[in-house]
């Protein structure tokens, strides 16, 4: 969505209305139909001017509650429909989900995804039915997940002993850049294997950074497509395009080594996600022809969107659980209870029985879900939509955020309760429409069970290994919780916080 910083941007646009008003939309035209009500909206920006703001979740949240579930938004020159409550969502994610099963086109998607070939915004067709197959019966499977535990263990072992080093003398420590790199290594060596050395780690890192900062920015075109020119004025798409350059280079370098390697004689293919796809590429498994650019796309899409939400989700958890030490506390007995004695390499078996621990982490993505507003849909064919008419090319995007706070859906839905998941049936998979974490229907997210495992590994050791407070002279009730929406819904701060290893934790 849209930050303040865009303002100038905006005023700009409305001064040269009268040179595209004959491109923009006629608003007084009626429609035979009825299109879904919503907010008033500008000559050309259109509604544009209520999303000027830091919460956008938040804010269509509000207007949704004035003008109902199903709302239209004329964002420059782009229709718009906001979906806010499960019954509506029921139509999108379930009855007609093949009519809204694909991606608009984005400018930063188009230039970083590989032209659309990334799985998270590919359109919906034979190509990414391809894609879904690759990861459900390969790269991510549930047998995937089982077998990179061993990344996980050595990595998150890691983050353990790099927090013993940080805490020295009582001081706090920013444990969320540690958790940063904590999950950007995991994605690594499970995408690249022992190819991510030093060397390669340290400059593909840097480049996603660039990457993920440049696609969280604002692109004319995406709204006023007729405007697609302002985008190359203001350097928009040539910074993409240099990210995108970047990018490429050193995959390559990465695939080149992983190709080398696997051309000596008698080699066996690795069992990272990389080595499985050239062999997938090398074999022509799928109908649709796989390629290298291919490989690229969705290796973009992995740290994407497997890094930054695994380590930002963790982060809130530890947020949460500082806001509230009777959770804490009881999170902490019940993996301690659990976990001593046992060796760190079998830890990760005990976590499907750590039923407090497990509630903690549902209750902190059904407050703080990764992304808020879940991946914009595009209506294929003209429907209708809870008795109103959405057009074709319709974005469609739904307030996941708004419903997991909805006293409609929720007791005491701003408080962090994770006892409340004792009564509900909702979990991970959608099948409660009022808690959509991961998203739903067949675009749901399909890194599920890989960010999953790595996220309730990191809270667990967090936990086991330290016993956590606030800096001196901050209460808990204090505590930071300003978000930032970007990419992903973070933390504006990072949190910093004290750690103190827990004396009978296991030797490590």
């Amino acid at each position: 969505m849209l930050s303040t910083s865009a303002l100038l941007l905006f005023l700009f646009l409305i001064s040269v209305t009268i040179l595209v008003s004959s491109l923009s939309h006629k608003t007084g035209a009626k429609s035979k139909k009825k299109r879904p009500p919503g907010p008033w909206a500008l000559p050309f920006i259109g509604s544009i001017h209520h999303l000027l703001t830091s919460q956008p979740q938040a804010t269509l949240r509000d207007l949704a509650e004035k003008y109902g579930p199903v709302m239209y938004l004329r964002l420059g020159q782009t229709d718009t429909v906001v979906v806010s409550s499960p019954e509506v969502v029921q139509v999108v994610l379930r009855d007609q989900d093949i009519n809204f099963a694909s991606r608009p086109h984005l400018l930063s998607v188009e230039i970083i995804g590989y032209g659309g070939h990334d799985f998270a915004f590919a359109p919906y067709g034979a190509y990414w039915r391809v894609l879904r197959k690759l990861c459900t019966m390969e790269l991510l499977s549930t047998r995937k997940v089982k077998q990179l535990a061993p990344i996980r263990d050595s990595e998150t072992m890691s983050l353990v002993r790099e927090i013993r080093r940080s805490c020295g003398a009582g001081e706090p420590f920013n444990l969320g850049s540690l958790l940063v790199s904590c999950s950007n290594s995991i994605t690594g060596l499970a995408t690249f294997g022992d190819r991510f050395s030093s060397e390669h780690k340290e400059k593909f890192l840097s480049v996603m950074a660039v990457v993920l900062s440049d696609c969280s920015g604002f692109c004319v075109s995406d709204l006023f497509p007729s405007l697609w020119f302002l985008d190359v004025a203001t350097g928009m798409r040539r910074r993409l395009q240099m990210a995108h350059e970047q990018l490429d280079q050193v995959l390559g370098q990465i695939i080149e080594a992983c190709e080398a390697r696997r051309k000596v004689k008698n080699a066996e293919d690795g069992d990272d996600i990389l080595s499985i796809m050239l062999r997938i590429k090398d074999e022509e498994e799928f109908e649709f022809p796989f390629n290298i650019t291919h490989i690229k796309a969705v290796i973009t899409d992995l740290f994407i969107g497997g890094t930054e939400t695994t380590s930002s989700t963790a982060e809130w958890v530890m947020s949460e659980l500082m806001r509230n030490p009777e959770a804490m506390a009881k999170a902490q007995a019940e993996v301690r209870e659990a976990l001593n004695n046992k060796n760190p390499g079998d830890q990760e078996s005990l976590l499907g029985g750590l039923n407090y621990t497990g509630m903690v982490i549902k209750e902190t993505l059904r407050l703080h879900p990764s992304i808020p507003l879940l991946l914009p849909r595009l209506c294929r064919e003209t429907c209708n939509v809870a008795g109103f008419e959405v057009s074709k090319d319709t974005r469609v995007i739904i307030n996941a955020w708004a419903m997991a706070r909805s006293p409609k859906h929720w007791d005491d839905p701003e408080e962090f309760k994770p006892e409340r998941f004792l009564a509900t049936a909702a979990d991970y998979k959608g099948t409660q429409l009022e808690y959509l974490p991961f998203g739903g229907g067949r675009r749901m997210c399909p890194g599920m069970g890989f960010g999953l495992a790595t996220l309730e590994l990191i809270v667990v050791r967090l936990l086991y290994y330290f016993d956590w407070s606030l800096p001196a002279g901050f209460r808990s009730e204090e505590l930071d919780m300003d978000t930032t929406v970007g990419a992903t819904a973070r933390r504006t701060n990072q949190l910093r916080l004290v750690a103190t290893p827990y004396e009978h934790a296991m030797e490590i």
